[in-house]
């Protein structure tokens, strides 16, 4: 997993200058604590990752767009409503395991650049102000590196603003924060969304593209578990197994994340002796085992949020 690295003491930030301080922008905010994040080699390319064609496209048109993102504004006159800096947001929404992350790589693979991973919880500071000083070092970073800043579980950050609550003031000026680095930084970033219709429309209008992850076909999940399972060391049944039968059992059920995952309990289960060879069965039973896990983790998901609604309605009240 990603961290935020503070940098030793006496050392300053990568991006600055060790004579003066940055003039001018959203950074220079005199002597501040500094904060580091770990900048990463993207793993995946575009021609890796399995996708369905209308996905495959989309995010083809983006890559273009980013790589010739001045060449275009000049051709087709777009800075006639195009003025000043602003970052190019890139939403990547779906279910979970679709492969929102790994094309976040690739996107800045195909870039050249890159990727600089964060989540919410890794900006997130118990200290007054401490959420936008780090947002504001993410971006200063990302504006001086010219890497892709890949902000995972975005929904935490950029849902939508509440009027009542607890937290609602501290919460609110945190995203308003957000909402002028996004307008003010010149950075490519890439957003992973499994809660969409959370987003906050101000930041909803601030993306550039928004790309849906949908569950993957018949066609795709035939990829998916040849991807997986297609090596010679694990050894299957000759007439007892077949990629399309997995592919059916599967279909609107399961993402590649979730095959990946099954594909490991597998091999275990063969390293371990437990398994000769795979058969249509032994994966089957494997896919609802796993099917189960989601079920039961969506009932102490509903559960916990049962939870958090009582919470808040007794701080409500209380504040009232």
């Amino acid at each position: 997993m990603p961290t935020i690295i503070p940098p030793k003491e006496g050392q300053s930030h990568p991006s600055e200058s060790t004579n003066e301080p940055r003039s001018g922008g959203l950074f220079n905010k005199g002597k501040e604590e500094k904060f580091s994040f770990k900048e990463k080699e993207p793993r995946w390319s575009i021609d890796e990752i399995i996708l369905d064609k209308n996905t495959r496209e989309e995010i083809g048109d983006i890559i273009y767009f980013c790589q010739h993102q001045k060449e275009l504004i000049e051709k087709y006159e777009l800075d006639n409503f195009l003025k000043g800096r602003a970052s190019v947001g890139i939403n990547l929404y779906g279910e979970p395991g679709t492969g929102k992350s790994i094309t976040a790589e690739a996107i800045a693979k195909a870039l050249r650049k890159k990727v600089i991973e964060v989540n919410y919880s890794e900006v997130q500071s118990d200290k007054w102000g401490g959420t936008e000083k780090q947002l504001s070092a993410l971006f200063e970073q990302a504006e001086a590196s010219g890497n892709v800043i890949f902000m995972d579980e975005a929904d935490g950050l950029m849902g939508k603003r509440q009027s009542e609550g607890a937290n609602s003031e501290t919460n609110n000026q945190i995203k308003s924060h957000l909402l002028t680095l996004i307008e003010r930084s010149n950075v490519f970033i890439v957003y992973a969304t499994n809660l969409f219709q959370n987003l906050d429309r101000a930041f909803f209008r601030r993306i550039l593209f928004h790309v849906k992850f949908p569950m993957p076909k018949k066609d795709e999940l035939v990829q998916l578990w040849k991807l997986h399972l297609g090596g010679k060391n694990i050894p299957k049944h000759p007439t007892d197994f077949s990629y399309e039968t997995l592919a059916d059992m599967s279909e609107n059920l399961i993402a590649g994340g979730d095959i990946k995952n099954i594909t490991m309990k597998l091999c275990v289960k063969h390293a371990v002796g437990r398994i000769n060879e795979l058969t249509n069965e032994i994966v089957k039973v494997e896919i609802e085992k796993y099917l189960k896990s989601i079920d039961d983790n969506k009932g102490i998901q509903r559960e916990e949020q049962l939870e958090q609604t009582s919470i808040e309605q007794t701080n409500n009240s209380v504040n009232n």
